[in-house]
């Protein structure tokens, strides 16, 4: 939720059609931690830095499993361009 007026609609849907599988589905949608952000903060560091650096440390791990490097930029960019 990267602006005041941003709002988030989850709509699960799991279609499977065998018997012997076990699935689930979580999304999590929420402020960048207050607590993460003043430990930042207390350490020099300005409240929009300290929440690109938050937002880009959780997404990193996703956005490195990408393996076609051209896509892996172009998602990194679009990301910029929402923190700033």
């Amino acid at each position: 939720m990267l602006s005041p007026g941003a709002r988030g609609d989850a709509n699960p849907i799991l279609l499977i059609d065998e018997d012997d599988v076990t699935a689930g589905h979580a999304a999590s949608v929420g402020r960048v931690d207050p607590v993460q952000l003043y430990y930042l903060m207390s350490r020099g560091i300005s409240q929009q830095e300290a929440e690109r650096l938050v937002i880009h440390g959780f997404l990193s791990p996703v956005v490195n499993e990408i393996p076609i490097e051209t896509v892996q930029n172009q998602l990194r960019e679009v990301i910029e361009g929402k923190v700033y």
